[in-house]
């Protein structure tokens, strides 16, 4: 992991994130801004791991990471992938300074932003405009995760394979097929007979 100030980097498409969510003052969001941090991380590093308390929010510049759990088997089940211009982290463990049961890895060399769960405190003080934005970009997501654990049960594994391919067709050619197959909830084996029947390979 590699940290580097704030103006070494650049932030257009951060800036453009927040200003589709929120209309503030330029001034304001400089400053706002200026609580983030800039990390590199190397492909397969990881970027934080269960059992830690979650020391920051992160935003995706550049690269793809995955967010997954780890049973008490070791079977591994993806339940995100975060590219560029996501938003991603474990907030409420974050915010309560108890221990995640998420991991984090880059799948490819990353280029992050990420707020520190003090400087989310001062955020969540200083612009109320940054709290509601980013709770309602949480609460979708979790709608989106929940969705996604009832379709396990209600839609069959082609059929979410196909949800997947028109929703985020780039993330197929920068994800392990293996990676895909464990965000479907279904065996690499699995994967390879919907892919065979659906292209003929």
């Amino acid at each position: 992991m590699t940290d580097k100030k704030i103006k070494e980097f650049d932030t257009t498409i951060f800036l453009e994130e927040i200003r589709k969510r929120v209309s503030v003052d330029e001034s304001q969001l400089m400053e706002f801004l200026s609580l983030w941090e800039f990390k590199t991380f190397k492909r397969n590093e990881f970027i934080s791991s269960a059992s830690e308390i979650p020391r920051f929010s992160i935003f995706v510049l550049k690269g793809c990471l995955r967010q997954y759990t780890v049973s008490d088997k070791g079977d591994e089940t993806i339940v995100y992938f975060a590219e560029e211009k996501h938003f991603i982290g474990d907030l409420p463990n974050m915010r309560s300074k108890t221990a995640s049961g998420f991991y984090f890895q880059a799948i490819e060399p990353c280029e992050l932003l990420t707020l520190s769960a003090e400087n989310w405190q001062k955020a969540f003080v200083q612009f109320p405009w940054w709290t509601d934005a980013h709770l309602t970009g949480y609460q979708k997501w979790t709608a989106s995760l929940q969705q996604q654990i009832a379709e396990m049960n209600i839609k069959t594994g082609e059929e979410r394979y196909l949800k997947l391919l028109n929703s985020r067709p780039k993330l197929f050619q920068r994800v392990p097929q293996h990676f895909i197959a464990s965000y479907l909830g279904i065996s690499p084996e699995t994967l390879s007979r919907i892919r065979k029947k659906i292209f003929n390979i």
